[in-house]
């Protein structure tokens, strides 16, 4: 198991600021997504052709919502990775970080070539931008669905375990602890 024994300092107090920020604009991109899956929302302005098109309304959010996933779980120093911000603020959650982390890593590779050639950085031709879709290839829209509900699940538990230790109100422990753990084991079950 990983333990990072480090101080709460500026820095990590900063870094830690930053990724609640980015892990709620996750949270609102995640939202948006699944609400016009769902066909609870509905865009203001029609798709552009026909609804298998790469670039209607249903395709921008998911290549959106994918790349956005990838900025909050990036493995460098420069970044800020989630895993790494939960294991600083709550170590004694190792359980259920690692199972998350270990449901999100065996996409983690082939998330960042789709997240720099499709979502974000783009590509000059089709045949670079090609590789960006081995991301399905290899691995089941709904394993990475899942692994991002848990994820954003996760955080959303840990915010509220923070809110909790602080004694704000309708933030319960216990209920907290039901839900980390809950989390921790729908992580941990086998993925198809």
């Amino acid at each position: 198991m990983k333990k990072i024994d480090q101080p709460k300092t500026d820095k990590s107090r900063e870094e830690f600021r930053i990724f609640v920020e980015r892990f709620i604009h996750f949270k609102n991109l995640w939202i948006i997504y699944r609400d016009f899956r769902s066909k609870h929302y509905e865009p203001s302005l029609p798709s552009p052709g026909d609804e298998s098109s790469a670039t209607d309304i249903g395709a921008t959010l998911m290549f959106q919502l994918y790349a956005f996933f990838y900025s909050l779980i990036e493995d460098s120093e420069d970044s800020v990775n989630g895993f790494r911000v939960w294991r600083q603020r709550f170590p004694e959650e190792e359980t259920a970080i690692a199972a998350v982390e270990a449901q999100v890593s065996p996409f983690a590779g082939s998330l960042r070539i789709f997240r720099n050639r499709l979502g974000f950085h783009g590509s000059r031709s089709r045949a670079h931008e090609s590789s960006a879709f081995d991301l399905f290839t290899r691995h089941s829209g709904t394993v990475i669905w899942g692994a991002m509900r848990n994820f954003q699940s996760l955080g959303v538990a840990l915010l509220a375990k923070a809110n909790a230790q602080q004694g704000l109100p309708n933030y319960h422990e216990d209920v907290v602890r039901g839900w980390i753990d809950s989390v921790a084991s729908r992580a941990a079950m086998p993925q198809f």
